[in-house]
C-alpha cells in the first residue's frame, strides 16, 4: 500500500488542491490528513460568525472536493479536525463517515491486511482561542509549555461559541485518554496524532521551544516497546521541521514524522509519502 500523509493543510487556501493533486500524481492508495482542514483566511470572518463559516466550508467546499476525488480515484481517505476547528461541525463530517472517509479521532480502523491506523487529534493548551480539542497534559504534568499559552477561549459544544477556562487540574487529560486507546491496540498500527511527542525535532517552535505532548510521546514509547507500533504521523506545529532541520525521528524502535506544513498564499506543499508491505514500513520524501 502507497500512502500519503499530510496534516494542517488550513495553512494556506490551495493546500486542498495540492494535496489532491499530489495524491494523483502519486497513485497512493491511501491519503491520511492529521487535523486541520479548515483554511485559516477563514479567520477574517468576524468573531461569533466563525461557527457557521467553518460549517459552510465543509459543506460548500471541502466535501464537493473530495467528492470529486473520490469519483476519479479510487483511493481510501483518512482524516479529523484539528485545534483550529470548532469541534461541533464535526457532525458536518459524521454524515459522509464511512463512505466518503473515515474519521479518526479515538477510532480505529483496519488499514492493511497486517496493520490497523488509530487516531487522536486532541492537543495540550495552546495560545489560541479556540478550546474544542485542548486538554491538560495530565494532572501532574498538566502542560509542558507554559509560556504564552491560554487557558481562556471559546468552544462549541452545544451549537453556539460558549466561553471557556480550561481546567488544568481536570483528569480530563490527554494521559488518560492515550490509557484508554491503549485498550484498541491488539495488533501492528501506525498512530495519528495531531500533536506531536515532546522533545523531539517534530515539536520545535519558532522560539526553539518544544510544545508537544508528554503523554503522547510516553504512549509511542509504550507501544514501540511492545513492538507494536510501526509509525507515528504528527502536525500542529507547522514550522518544526524548519526549526530543527528535521521531520523524522526515531523513539524507541518507531519512526516518527512531522512533515510540517507551509503558511500562507502560494506557501510549499508538505507531505510525506510511505509504503506499507506486510507490516513494514517505507518513507519516500517528496
Amino acid at each position: 500500500m502507497k500512502a500519503l500523509f499530510t496534516s494542517d493543510i488550513h495553512a494556506s487556501d490551495s493546500h486542498l488542491f495540492s494535496m489532491i493533486s499530489t495524491a494523483e500524481k502519486e497513485t497512493v492508495d491511501c491519503v491520511i490528513i492529521g487535523g486541520d482542514i479548515i483554511p485559516h483566511y477563514l479567520d477574517d470572518t468576524a468573531k461569533f460568525g466563525m461557527l457557521k463559516a467553518q460549517a459552510e466550508y465543509l459543506e460548500n467546499v471541502f466535501i464537493p472536493v473530495i467528492k470529486d476525488f473520490k469519483d476519479r480515484a479510487d483511493v481510501a481517505i483518512y482524516l479529523d479536525l484539528g485545534n483550529d476547528e470548532f469541534k461541533y461541525n464535526r457532525r458536518v463530517l459524521e454524515e459522509y463517515n464511512g463512505r466518503l472517509f473515515n474519521l479518526i479521532h479515538f477510532s480505529k480502523y483496519r488499514l492493511t491486511e497486517d496493520v490497523d491506523i488509530i487516531g487522536y487529534m486532541n492537543v495540550p493548551p495552546t495560545p489560541f482561542k479556540i478550546k474544542d480539542w485542548e486538554k491538560p497534559d495530565s494532572v501532574e504534568r498538566p502542560c509542558v509549555y507554559t509560556n504564552g499559552i491560554s487557558t481562556r477561549g471559546y468552544v462549541s459544544g452545544n451549537g453556539v461559541m460558549e466561553e471557556v477556562v480550561l481546567d488544568m487540574s481536570s483528569n480530563d487529560s490527554i494521559e488518560n485518554d492515550m490509557h484508554e486507546l491503549s485498550k484498541m491496540v491488539d495488533r501492528p498500527f501506525i498512530f495519528i496524532s495531531h500533536s506531536p511527542p515532546y522533545k523531539t525535532p517534530l515539536d520545535v517552535l519558532y522560539d526553539g521551544r518544544n510544545a508537544g505532548s508528554i503523554s503522547i510521546r510516553s504512549f509511542i514509547e509504550e507501544w514501540s516497546l511492545k513492538g507494536l507500533l510501526i509509525a507515528s504521523f504528527h502536525g500542529h506545529i507547522h514550522e518544526s521541521p524548519q526549526r530543527s532541520g528535521e521531520i523524522q525521528t526515531r523513539i524507541g524502535n518507531t519512526l516518527c514524522f512531522n512533515p510540517g506544513q507551509g503558511n500562507g498564499k502560494g506557501a510549499e506543499f508538505r507531505y510525506v509519502i510511505f509504503y506499507l508491505d506486510k507490516g513494514h514500513l517505507q518513507i519516500s520524501p517528496p
